[in-house]
C-alpha cells in the first residue's frame, strides 16, 4: 500500500469579557468560529448516519416433487439474484455445515493469538507494498481474527480493556547506508490476551507501517488510525525524530482505543513479540500458499471488472464532504507552518540583534550607557527562547493536528476503496452465477445426463452471492458508524488544539511582557544609582 504523505479570525474571542478565562470562552463560543474560513467544516453538524437497511424481495425458488430446484431463469436480474434467499436451495445445509468446519474452535479455547494468527489468511505483501486476496480465505481471515483474538475481560463486562502506550527514547541505528531510528515501545494493560501487564519491546518506522497495512487488509470498513508520513530528508534530525515518535505514539494509543481494533491479533504480535522480524517471516511464508489460487482470481476477475459507482447518496455525500475538508486542512496547513517558520525566523533575527547589542557596549566608553545596552543584548536572547518555544507549541498544539487529520482522511478513502472492492466481488459472484445457470440450462435443453454436479455448483453460488451481499451491506454499515465516531472526535480534537493553541499564545506574551517589566525595573534601580553616585559625588 501506497504511503500516504491563515490569517485567523479571532472577533468573537477578543470580544468576549476579560474576566472569562479561555476555556469558559471556548465553551461559551461557537466552536466553528475561530479560522472561521477554514475550520467551520471540522465541526459543522454532517448529519446522522443512517444505518437502516432496505429489505428486498427475495428470488421464488421452484422445488419440484422431488426436492430438486427446477430451472432458474439466467436472464434475471442482478439485483434479483443479489437478493437469492439460500435457505430456499436444498444444498444450503451441507453449505453452512461446511462453512462451520472452517472455523477453527480451538482458538476459542485462549491460544495465543500471535501463534494462530500465523495461518489465518492467504494474503501476499509484496515489497512493493501491493496484496494479491483469496477472497474466500480473506471471509474466514475476518471470522478467525474475532475467534482467535477475543478478549476474557472484554466477555465478562463488555469494556475495553485500557491500554497506555508510550513510544520512547529513539536511538540511531546501523552504518550510514542502511541508518535508521528503532523505538522502544512500551505497553501497559489490563488485557488478558497479552503475557503480562507490563513489556516492551524495540521497533522501527517500517514495523508501524506494516501494522498499519495488515489493520487495514484485516479490516475491511474501518478507519485505520494511520502512521505519520515517510520522508527520506531530514529524517535523523532531533526536531523531526521527536515529532515522528509523538505521531507513533498518539496512532498506538487510538489503535488500543479502538472498539473493534485493541483485539486484532495482528497488533498484540506488534506490541509483544520479541522475535518480531522472524514471526513476521513466517507468517508471510505461510500466507504465500495461496498466492497462485488468488492470482488467478484476479486475472478472472479483471475480465469482468467494472468502475465502481456509487449508488448510495449518502456515501456520495460524504466523499465530497471529505475532499472539501481534505482542501480546506491542506490550506490551512500551510498557514500553520508558514507561522511556525515565522516564529523562529523572529527569533533568529532577535538573537542577530542582540548580539549586535553586546557588540555595540563592547565598544561603548560611558560605562552606564553600555550597561544598559548590555541588559538589553541579553535580553534578546530571553525573548528569542520564547519565540522558538511559542513555534514548537504551534507544531503540538495545530500542525500536528492538522497533519493527522488529513492522514485520517486517506485513511477514510482506504476504506471507501474497500467497500468498492467488496461491492466488486459481489457483482463477480452474481456474473459467476449467471454463467452457472446459462450452461445449466443449455445442458438441460441438450438432454444431457449428470446434471447434479451443476445444480451443486449453482447453489454453492447462490450461497456465495448471498455472503458478498451480507459482506457489503455489513461493510456499508461499519464505514458509518466509523464516520460517526471521526466526526465525535474531530469535534474534540479540533476544540482542544484550538484551546491549547489560545493558552500557549498567551502565556508567551505574558512571560514576554514580563521580562520587559524586570528591564524597566533594572534600568529604574540602575537610574537611582547613578543619581545617588552622582550626590555622594556633589
Amino acid at each position: 500500500m501506497a504511503n500516504v504523505e491563515f490569517e485567523n479570525n479571532f472577533d468573537d474571542l477578543i470580544n468576549k469579557p476579560s474576566g472569562n478565562t479561555i476555556s469558559e470562552t471556548l465553551s461559551e463560543m461557537d466552536v466553528s468560529n475561530p479560522f472561521h474560513d477554514v475550520i467551520s467544516p471540522l465541526v459543522a453538524s454532517e448529519g446522522s448516519s443512517d444505518t437502516r437497511v432496505i429489505d428486498h424481495n427475495t428470488l421464488n425458488s421452484r422445488i419440484n416433487k422431488n426436492g430438486v430446484p427446477s430451472s432458474i431463469d439466467p436472464l434475471e436480474s442482478s439485483q434479483t439474484l443479489s437478493d437469492y434467499d439460500p435457505q430456499a436451495s436444498i444444498y444450503s445445509s451441507k453449505l453452512l455445515e461446511r462453512e462451520f468446519e472452517d472455523v477453527d474452535v480451538s482458538s476459542i479455547k485462549g491460544i495465543d493469538a500471535a501463534s494462530s494468527a500465523s495461518t489465518e489468511s492467504h494474503i501476499t505483501e509484496k515489497s512493493s507494498g501491493e496484496e494479491s486476496f483469496d477472497e474466500t480465505a480473506t471471509r474466514r481471515v475476518h471470522n478467525d481474527r474475532f475467534l482467535a483474538s477475543v478478549d476474557n475481560s472484554s466477555k465478562t463486562d463488555g469494556s475495553i480493556p485500557t491500554f497506555k502506550i508510550t513510544v520512547e527514547d529513539p536511538q540511531k541505528i546501523g552504518d550510514p547506508i542502511s541508518a535508521h531510528i528503532i523505538y522502544r515501545v512500551r505497553t501497559r494493560t489490563t488485557s488478558t490476551a497479552f503475557r503480562s501487564r507490563e513489556f516492551t519491546v524495540l521497533r522501527r518506522y517500517r514495523d508501524f507501517l506494516w501494522l498499519y497495512n495488515r489493520l487495514t487488509l484485516g479490516n475491511p470498513g474501518v478507519i485505520v488510525p494511520p502512521i505519520p508520513e515517510k520522508h527520506a530528508i531530514g529524517r535523523f534530525q532531533d526536531e523531526f525524530v521527536e515529532n515522528r515518535r509523538q505521531a507513533l505514539e498518539k496512532c498506538l494509543n487510538r489503535i488500543t482505543s479502538h472498539p473493534k481494533l485493541y483485539r486484532d491479533p495482528d497488533l498484540k504480535l506488534f506490541l509483544e513479540s520479541d522475535t518480531f522480524t522472524i514471526d513476521v517471516k513466517r507468517k508471510n511464508q505461510d500466507e504465500s500458499k495461496g498466492v497462485l489460487k488468488s492470482l488467478g482470481e484476479a486475472m478472472s476477475n479483471a475480465a469482468t471488472f467494472n468502475k465502481f459507482t456509487e449508488t448510495d447518496e449518502w456515501f456520495e455525500s460524504r466523499r465530497n464532504q471529505l475532499d472539501i475538508l481534505e482542501s480546506q486542512l491542506k490550506t490551512l496547513l500551510k498557514s500553520v507552518e508558514a507561522i511556525v517558520k515565522q516564529r523562529k525566523d523572529l527569533g533568529s533575527v532577535t538573537v542577530d540583534f542582540g548580539n549586535s547589542l553586546l557588540s555595540l557596549a563592547g565598544a561603548e566608553l560611558n560605562k552606564s550607557l553600555a550597561s544598559n545596552i548590555t541588559i538589553l543584548g541579553n535580553l534578546q536572547q530571553k525573548i528569542k527562547e520564547l519565540h522558538e518555544k511559542q513555534a514548537r507549541q504551534d507544531v503540538l498544539t495545530l500542525e500536528n493536528t492538522v497533519g493527522e487529520y488529513i492522514r485520517i482522511i486517506a485513511s477514510i478513502k482506504v476504506a471507501f476503496n474497500s467497500r468498492a472492492k467488496v461491492h466488486q466481488t459481489w457483482q463477480n459472484s452474481i456474473s459467476d452465477l449467471q454463467k452457472k445457470k446459462a450452461n445449466y440450462e443449455r445442458s438441460k435443453s441438450q438432454g444431457r445426463f449428470s446434471q447434479d454436479r451443476m445444480l451443486t455448483q449453482i447453489a454453492e453460488a447462490e450461497h456465495k452471492v448471498e455472503d458478498c451481499k451480507n459482506e457489503f451491506e455489513e461493510v456499508s454499515k461499519l464505514i458509518k458508524k466509523e464516520l460517526d465516531r471521526f466526526d465525535k472526535e474531530k469535534v474534540e480534537d479540533f476544540k482542544n488544539g484550538v484551546e491549547a493553541f489560545l493558552e500557549s499564545v498567551v502565556q508567551t506574551q505574558k512571560e514576554i511582557i514580563s521580562i520587559w517589566e524586570s528591564y524597566f525595573q533594572q534600568m529604574e534601580a540602575q537610574q537611582n544609582s547613578n543619581l545617588e553616585d552622582s550626590s555622594a559625588t556633589t
